[in-house]
């Protein structure tokens, strides 16, 4: 998981009273942060000691430096650790330092910055500059890549086995996060991030200058998995189906409220040109969002909600079985730790039900019938969680990866505090 890092974990919404900023059509409170775009090539090794079985050493065990490539950045919250430098991480590389005691010591202030110097000149050459600390770690800010390998070169070489009564045991790359507690992430292929990227900041700018609840990751892979035109389901086709339209499972709702009508009707018109097609879900009110589909099959679907007493964001997965529908709740209620708080059933035998993330976020789960809902292995839902609880597969120290009752991808992932 990686996201914006924005002073409110929900972003920038653009619902200031509109008329008195525009300039040219444009809104001058449209941020250029924008959509983040993680690349999976730019993630560096990490290095680390790794025990080994040694009859000949004391406590009949040794260690041996390696270093791999993680598969995910190790998360820490903006917030995370004790300030040592005015300098804010922009530009750069960070990574985390892990520290283990020769003897009875504990890191202070003082003790840190002499460490982490120590650090430095024992690296030689290393252009870093350290940031924040906490009594087992310390947090550097690299000017880019190669002077963070520079650093795991030395501790490769064991430089860096003995600093003023610690050693390093760990040296991994990190980068600062606030997310809120649900997004969605889309994988795009190697090469095609920042095209994928601007095809979300393109809809997106006119509600938020900054959106965390939607990411983009770049796969080393040139294939991103995505399955273009594929029904989800097997056999014969859902019973009362009425639309021909594919629609992905996953869905976001941009909840416009009366001061962003205009910037409704932005969006609106931006989603009415290729690649994006207008699905009109069975039974449909007036009052429902629209819904409108990427028809190359990157992205979820995006709604547009008008009307709303708030700006706001609805994530939803819709449910394909309506014998899975209850499962499909009870999982869910069991990776946010909450029941949902009102389930809704509609003539048509449509069901919701919802569960609050925040003031101004919601995730659904929907069963809609006759909707034709494809496959989506390039999408995957994550949620954040204080601890892991469900089995699933470890992806990396912070992150799990789970499969909902439908087969969609789910990873749950904890930040350092």
């Amino acid at each position: 998981m990686a996201s914006l890092v924005t002073e409110d974990c929900e972003g920038i919404f653009n619902d200031r009273e509109e008329g008195l900023d525009e300039v040219d059509g444009a809104p001058a409170s449209y941020g250029t942060r924008g959509i983040y775009l993680g690349k999976d090539a730019d993630i560096p090794p990490k290095y680390f000691l790794h025990k080994i079985f040694s009859p000949f050493s004391e406590g009949m065990q040794s260690f041996q430096r390696q270093n791999s490539k993680p598969p995910k950045l190790k998360l820490l919250h903006k917030d995370w650790g004790h300030t040592m430098s005015p300098t804010v991480a922009g530009e750069g590389r960070l990574g985390l330092v892990c520290l283990e005691p020769l003897g009875p010591l504990t890191l202070n202030e003082d003790h840190a910055k002499k460490v982490a110097e120590t650090i430095m000149s024992q690296a030689k050459d290393v252009k870093c500059e350290p940031i924040r600390w906490n009594p087992t770690n310390l947090l550097y800010l690299f000017k880019d890549n190669e002077a963070y390998l520079d650093l795991g070169k030395a501790f490769s070489n064991g430089q860096l086995d003995e600093v003023m009564g610690f050693k390093v045991i760990k040296i991994e790359p990190a980068m600062f996060v606030n997310p809120p507690k649900c997004l969605v992430e889309a994988e795009a292929a190697a090469g095609q991030g920042e095209e994928l990227q601007g095809a979300l900041l393109h809809v997106i700018k006119p509600f938020s200058g900054a959106f965390p609840f939607l990411t983009v990751r770049e796969a080393n892979s040139t294939d991103n998995g995505a399955a273009a035109g594929n029904n989800r389901e097997e056999g014969p086709p859902a019973k009362n189906r009425r639309t021909e339209d594919v629609v992905p499972p996953i869905s976001v709702t941009l909840s416009f409220p009366g001061n962003m009508q205009s910037r409704a009707a932005q969006v609106t018109d931006r989603l009415g040109s290729s690649p994006w097609k207008r699905v009109n879900f069975p039974d449909q009110s007036e009052t429902d969002p629209a819904f409108y589909v990427d028809e190359r099959n990157r992205l979820p679907a995006v709604g547009v909600a008008t009307g709303a007493t708030s700006a706001g964001v609805m994530v939803s997965v819709f449910v394909q079985e309506e014998a899975k529908f209850a499962e499909m709740a009870e999982f869910y209620a069991k990776v946010l730790g909450t029941d949902a708080m009102e389930r809704i059933t509609k003539e048509g035998q449509s069901k919701v039900s919802l569960f609050p993330l925040s003031p101004r976020a919601e995730f659904y789960v929907i069963r809609q019938p006759g909707l034709n809902l494809r496959t989506a292995s390039n999408l995957t839902l994550y949620f954040q969680v204080s601890g892991f609880t469900l089995p699933g597969r470890r992806v990396g120290d912070d992150h799990l990866e789970v499969t909902d009752p439908e087969g969609n991808k789910v990873m749950l992932f904890t930040v350092g505090k």
